[in-house]
């Protein structure tokens, strides 16, 4: 059914665009520099820190604490200018209805704004100041740290105007969420979103670039604050891996602060000794002096950004030693990967007509195996809209501070529920309705059922990863494993074995296994926190194309997997089966014992 020279032909396609893939490779921006010596200033951030922690102890969104350590930084910013006298931060506070894990809360967003002598973006500093239990620390750390660097800017001459914000709702990223939305359109030139400045091991990345899109902060406002980091607190940042990368562009899910600015179009990059793992340490953890060094690394990285052009805009493209990989070669690799399969799949249809296959039957049957998921997807953004979710973020969510309910527990089993009984009960049903409308064939099929089906399966697939190599070429990559080796299951030799079958399984859904697994170590996150931050991103961080993609990808490894243990049963019934025919199988015929002189060799 599959013609192996097509395939070879087209690999060379392949091979083609991993040679201009390696051709394409930029050299990093240079990282901007500033005017600021080492241990400039920001003394006293651990004594500030602990006398916030005695006045607003468990500042958790929307509670006393909160609020009025919202009214303690407004009024801290507000006299900045007086003191300075040297001009100062106009003030405004902005509540909004946050949704948090303990329900929906009331919460503000403090804004202080500094204009510049320019006409340059604006350069936004951020911290989320509301946390609980260990992430206390780090949100007051944090805290103190934009306070200082506001009687820092404030005895500064500045191009570009500096707007230091105090948000809250940490998990689901309300705060951040609320601050992107009202920047949308606005002149900005870097965000910088302050995390964890606390805690005695160093977790890389420290400048965390990703986002809740496949695009990322520009390399050159990654670089810049590396770099003050570097200068001023001598860590190190290192990036995260070329598989990481992928991983982190296919599939998006980041949970700190950075995340929501990247859809908006505004650079954004989180420094957290962390990475981007939910903030946590306690205040005496780390050696001395570390969060003042990283109070001067962003105030190095500001006076850099101010002094220096613009760092452009959210952008997609992975680092590979040292260099820069731009978005149009990881588009045409990834089309590259599709063809070859494209190429074979058009002509094993062709096959499959001449061969009397009804094959619009088994489209609609690969169809059919989405159902379940897309039913199970309804169920969940149903119980989201109906409010059966105790947690409903507007952002990724991860950690040990989020965790599910009984009631969430029991809506996650509602959801897989559905999807067993849409394959019950709702995709027979639909390949019964599907029967009666669609023609059979002019012949009866001369080949295996099994061949069509596959070949429907590498056709449903083909054009699922053409419309997401439109979207988001990173997550195309994924699909690669699974297209170029689920078309050998129309060949009757493959399915055969019962190790090939399971290779080409296994090795076809690796990506999106590795890619769970990645994100769980991460985080840290057990089985079921797993499941609920995953329970959380429809309706939520992750759009509903998005949503349809995946329910559509499961629906298409359910196939594959029917289609193997279907193969499977096929192989094993004819092997059981005894011979009642002789032919060209069992041979009895005159010269099969070597009786006759024909049989002998000369």
């Amino acid at each position: 059914m599959v013609d192996p020279r097509i395939y070879r032909g087209f690999m060379a396609v392949v091979a083609f665009a991993v040679i201009v893939f390696g051709f394409s490779l930029a050299p990093r921006p240079h990282a901007l520099t500033a005017r600021l010596p080492p241990g400039t200033f920001f003394s006293g951030i651990q004594s500030a820190e602990h006398a916030l922690a005695k006045r607003f102890p468990d500042p958790v969104p929307g509670s006393a604490a909160d609020r009025g350590l919202a009214a303690y930084v407004a009024h801290d910013l507000a006299g900045v200018a007086g003191r300075a006298g040297n001009g100062g931060f106009s003030v405004q506070t902005g509540t909004f209805t946050a949704q948090t894990p303990s329900g929906p809360r009331v919460t503000e967003n403090v804004v202080a704004t500094r204009p510049g002598l320019g006409s340059g973006g604006a350069i936004v500093v951020i911290s989320d100041r509301s946390a609980s239990g260990s992430q206390a620390a780090s949100g007051l750390y944090s805290t103190a740290v934009l306070l200082s660097l506001a009687q820092a800017l404030s005895t500064q001459t500045l191009n570009r105007s500096v707007t230091l914000v105090s948000t809250s709702g940490q998990n689901g990223l309300a705060g951040a969420t609320r601050l992107a939305a009202s920047l949308a359109g606005q002149p900005v030139d870097a965000v910088i979103a302050l995390g964890n400045l606390t805690g005695s091991v160093v977790h890389s990345p420290v400048v965390v670039p990703w986002s809740s899109t496949d695009r990322r902060a520009p390399a050159l406002l990654d670089g810049t604050l590396a770099a003050a980091v570097a200068s001023q607190a001598h860590i190190r940042n290192a990036g995260s891996g070329l598989a990481g990368q992928v991983a982190r562009m296919a599939f998006p899910f980041a949970v700190t602060e950075q995340a929501p600015f990247a859809a908006q179009g505004l650079p954004a990059a989180l420094l957290s000794l962390t990475g981007d793992s939910p903030a946590s340490g306690s205040a005496a953890s780390g050696p001395a002096g570390r969060p003042a060094a990283l109070g001067s690394a962003v105030l190095e990285a500001v006076d850099a950004l101010d002094r220096g052009p613009a760092v452009g805009h959210p952008g997609s493209y992975l680092e590979l030693s040292g260099q820069l990989v731009p978005l149009w070669a990881i588009r045409l690799l990834a089309l590259a990967l599709i063809l070859p399969v494209l190429a074979v799949t058009v002509d094993a249809v062709a096959r499959a007509r001449r061969r009397g296959h009804a094959l619009a039957r088994w489209l609609a049957w690969v169809l059919a195996g989405v159902a379940p998921f897309l039913l199970g997807l309804a169920v969940l953004l149903i119980a989201r809209a109906a409010g059966a979710l105790s947690f409903l973020p507007v952002g990724a969510v991860a950690g040990p501070g989020v965790s599910p309910t009984g009631d969430d527990v029991a809506v996650m089993v509602v959801v897989v529920a559905a999807v067993v009984t849409g394959f019950v009960l709702l995709r027979p049903l639909l390949l019964r309705a599907l029967a009666r409308w669609l023609p059979d064939g002019s012949r009866r099929p001369q080949t295996p059922a099994a061949d069509a089906a596959a070949v429907a399966l590498s056709a449903v697939q083909c054009v699922l990863a053409l419309a997401v190599w439109l979207v988001n070429p990173f997550a195309a990559l994924l699909l690669a494993p699974a297209l170029h080796l689920w078309i050998w299951l129309a060949q009757p030799s493959v399915r055969g074995h019962r190790w090939s079958l399971a290779l080409l399984l296994l090795i076809g859904v690796a990506p999106g296994v590795l890619i769970v697994f990645y994100y769980a170590n991460a985080y840290g996150l057990s089985p079921l926190q797993l499941a609920w931050s995953l329970t959380l991103l429809p309706g939520g961080a992750m759009s509903p194309a998005t949503a349809l993609y995946w329910s559509a990808e499961l629906g298409c490894v359910a196939s594959a997997v029917i289609i193997s243990a279907r193969a499977l049963r096929m192989a094993a019934a004819a092997a059981q089966a005894p011979v009642t025919v002789r032919g060209p199988v069992s041979y009895a015929g005159p010269g099969s014992l070597g009786g006759t002189e024909s049989a002998l060799r000369r």
